[in-house]
């Protein structure tokens, strides 16, 4: 018993310390960890006196086990308390407060050991009995007896309690398990089909990722090396990571536990449910620069300055549900792209990688003095005055497909537009990293080059257009034979299907990243940092894309450059960022085990 008492005595030094450590002045909630600590530790502290350190009393043992049980998560939420206040604490002080508390931990968990029913007899030969398991006994006894039923009420009222402190202790033992050692994550989205599933159940390996006291950097360092391929559960950085940031987290977690997942707190500012944390595959790695054209991935380090196509992504990269087998098939919700467009979208990269720059030069020439001889065009204006009549704004790819008659329109009604339908059409032929004998860029690399032929097909398409309905215009053709004709609506098909690949090409493109510095050199992703897709790539918010739409040109090298919205930000996340690697799928059984490559 003396070792019982020896141990709870160290125990309750701890506790004193560690809450000691918790006093605050600042008028918030940290002002709160001290009380809540010393509070505790005071009733606890009273009992432990009374019942076992200044005189044993062997039938109120339980209730010092039952204070002992619930000590450590007293003291984790005083920590937490105590550092959701708005000054914070600084890493020395969170250190010297977190080995207190493995010092009440660790005692607790002894005592709770020695207390155990087998080993308390073993160390005092008396035996110790729940009181619940007493009022059990006697409510038989009573039914015997025919006895009053207030016994009974007793036992119901022990039995609820029982059955109350089961759940709140599961739901404490749960919070540590998830901060410390595993976490079990269910697949919100189909962002990483056919690996994952909506409403896949996951295991989190986290005590391998360096996992920290909430609100803090104080923990265990990051044993895991991540590799290409490991898909990961990480903290959403499209989202401010601050401390108050932290404090919402944490308390939202607290909150959702404590309400067992009935309560989730965890939104934006907007009252949306966060996407936080994420759960994506490591597609690059630290000491990279990367970018994708056509779905397909490449890389270069400082050891080589060419890029080169990174071939394992292809095993995990998932443009077209559609092939997918049917064992697969029956769990898939949705299908961003169905056979046709995809094959469509193919059908356009397969055309643009075989435009040929002289070709197109030759008939942009001709359609702009086509237009300037139907229309009587002059060339006695300024050309600044002339680049000004439309902003970019104006070329918006969607507006130009769907609205090209009304833009005819409007250049033939105004003197000035078919002198500046010549510079739209030819202006790009001027460029200086144009290589009309290599057929591409000078100093470029595959997405520049895509990007430009994209415009330029695009350019093309819709010229023809404006030129066809100019000439149905001229030649006084009515509405119905407008739309009836075949010529035109067989640009308005090529402006269709570019307008299809453009809504879906920054899911399946990505410019260099990190882009080179300023005096053209490379720059890569920094040591320690990641960059994450999903691999369900047309189905996927990732570390390709941010929350806001803007307007974009297709290429910058052109000045008529076609326009469009794009959410394109390309961004790494720190290591410190991982939460931990996913481990094993425990839900569905039918695809359960060990998650990995999904065959191809």
């Amino acid at each position: 018993m003396n070792r019982i008492k020896n141990i709870l005595i160290i125990n309750l030094i701890f506790a004193v310390l560690f809450s000691v450590m918790n006093i605050n002045f600042s008028i918030d909630v940290s002002v709160f960890a001290f009380v809540i600590g010393i509070v505790f530790t005071g009733i606890f502290g009273y009992f432990s006196f009374k019942f076992i350190i200044k005189e044993t009393v062997y039938g109120k043992i339980a209730i010092v086990k039952k204070f002992l049980q619930y000590e450590p998560y007293v003291m984790l939420l005083a920590f937490i308390c105590r550092r959701a206040g708005k000054e914070g604490t600084v890493y020395v002080f969170d250190l010297i407060s977190v080995i207190f508390w493995l010092g009440v931990f660790a005692t607790s968990c002894l005592l709770q050991f020695y207390m155990s029913p087998k080993k308390f007899k073993k160390l005092t030969g008396k035996e110790l009995q729940e009181k619940k398991n007493s009022y059990s006994a006697s409510i038989l006894r009573t039914k015997k007896q025919k006895e009053n039923s207030r016994t009974f009420g007793q036992w119901l009222g022990f039995e609820l309690l029982d059955w109350v402190d089961a759940l709140v202790q599961a739901v404490f033992m749960v919070l540590i398990f998830q901060i410390f050692l595993f976490q079990f994550y269910k697949i919100p989205t189909e962002s990483m089909v056919p690996e994952f599933m909506v409403n896949d159940r996951v295991a989190v390996t986290k005590l391998v990722a360096g996992p920290k006291f909430p609100l803090s950097d104080v923990g265990l360092p990051c044993f895991k090396n991540y590799n290409r391929g490991d898909i990961v559960v990480f903290r959403n950085p499209h989202y401010t990571i601050d401390r108050n940031s932290e404090v919402k987290t944490v308390i939202s977690q607290l909150l959702y536990m404590l309400t067992f997942t009935t309560v989730n707190t965890n939104k934006d500012e907007n009252g949306r449910l966060k996407a936080d944390p994420l759960v994506k595959r490591i597609t690059a790695v630290g000491g990279e620069q990367i970018f994708m054209q056509d779905g397909k991935l490449y890389s270069r380090t400082k050891d080589s300055n060419e890029f080169k196509e990174v071939a394992d992504d292809s095993k995990w990269a998932a443009y077209n549900l559609n092939k997918e087998s049917p064992a697969l098939k029956k769990y898939i919700q949705e299908y961003p792209v169905e056979q046709p467009i995809f094959d469509a979208l193919e059908l356009t990269e397969e055309t643009r990688r075989s435009l040929n720059l002289a070709d197109i030069k030759d008939e942009c020439i001709s359609i702009s003095n086509q237009l300037y001889n139907l229309t009587n065009g002059s060339h006695g204006y300024d050309s600044e005055e002339i680049r000004k009549m439309y902003a970019p704004s104006d070329l918006w790819e969607i507006m130009l497909y769907r609205d090209n008659f009304m833009f005819t329109q409007a250049l033939l009604s105004n003197p000035k537009g078919s002198r500046w339908f010549e510079l739209f059409m030819t202006d790009w032929i001027s460029n200086s990293k144009v290589d009309f004998n290599s057929n591409g860029l000078k100093d470029s690399n595959l997405y520049e080059e895509a990007c430009f032929k994209l415009n330029l097909m695009f350019k093309a398409a819709f010229g023809n257009a404006v030129l066809r309905n100019a000439k149905l215009i001229y030649s006084g053709a009515k509405a119905v034979q407008i739309d009836q004709d075949e010529e035109l609506a067989g640009y308005i098909e090529q402006l269709r299907n570019l307008h299809n690949y453009i809504c879906f090409m920054d899911r399946r493109n990505m410019p260099v990243f990190p882009p080179n510095k300023e005096d053209g050199s490379a720059d890569y992703i920094p040591e320690d940092c990641f960059f994450m897709m999903g691999d369900n790539r047309f189905n996927s918010f990732d570390m390709r894309h941010c929350d806001n739409e803007y307007m974009r040109k297709i290429t910058e090298l052109d000045e008529y450059s076609m326009t469009y919205y794009s959410n394109m930000a390309p961004q790494y996340v720190p290591k410190k960022l991982i939460l931990g690697a996913t481990g094993i799928r425990f839900w569905p059984l039918s695809r359960s085990g060990r998650t990995g490559n999904s065959a191809r």
